[in-house]
């Protein structure tokens, strides 16, 4: 009888582990807080990447990659201190997804004007010019102590990438224009499988342990 009450208990164990069990994706949580609106205190507790040109002279730049599935969120900087000079820089970011780039360009981002947002298009240039009007993006100009540097922040959903779904094992951005270092937004994590794995296993195993213990405190 204990024998049957210990191993019930930990199938049940295993159950709970496995039912209460989702698989959670890196960056991957439509609880981003993330609106594209030109503030972008939003990306601040992000996780971002440094990147720069291997010349002194060439600044650091920042950049963020983000998806939940249905869209991408990309946050960059021409200059991660805020002391450098660099404007927004609108050509080759080059967007994997699923092992296809999008080499996508930033037009109407000349002649911004400083200290304020505009809205721009981002537009796939890898077949023809194609406008990705379904992918909001906005570039703030900051001109302050002599400085003059750009950020940007845009998303971009399925649709914009002729895709049904974002494959979330495979997401890149890059741009060798900025410094060829690459940005990675990665897809699920086995942790919590394997931790109901785990479970499983426990149970599994008192079944064959259990008796043999109640045998040797027969003796």
């Amino acid at each position: 009888m204990m024998r049957k009450i210990i191993f019930a208990l930990f199938v049940a164990l295993g159950i709970v582990g496995t039912g209460m069990t989702t698989v959670v994706k890196a960056a991957d949580t439509n609880k981003f807080g993330i609106t594209i609106d030109g503030n972008f205190d939003d990306w601040k507790d992000k996780p971002k990447v440094d990147f720069k040109n291997p010349w002194d002279t060439d600044p650091v730049k920042e950049a963020s990659l983000l998806t939940d599935g249905d869209n991408i969120y990309y946050y960059v900087t021409m200059s991660k201190t805020g002391k450098a000079n660099y404007p927004m820089q609108v050509n080759d970011y080059e967007l994997t997804v699923g092992g296809k780039t999008h080499v996508i360009y930033i037009k109407n981002a000349g002649n911004l004007p400083e200290n304020a947002n505009r809205k721009v298009m981002l537009q796939d240039t890898t077949k023809g010019d194609y406008n990705m009007i379904h992918s909001p993006a906005i570039v703030h100009t900051f001109a302050k102590d002599g400085n003059l540097y750009a950020s940007m922040e845009c998303k971009i959903p399925a649709a914009d990438l002729h895709a049904t779904s974002i494959d979330l094992h495979d997401i890149s951005m890059k741009n060798p224009l900025l410094g060829n270092k690459v940005v990675e937004a990665k897809g699920a994590s086995t942790g919590p499988i394997m931790l109901a794995s785990i479970g499983l296993g426990i149970a599994l195993l008192s079944f064959f342990t259990v008796p043999k213990l109640k045998k040797m405190t027969n003796k």
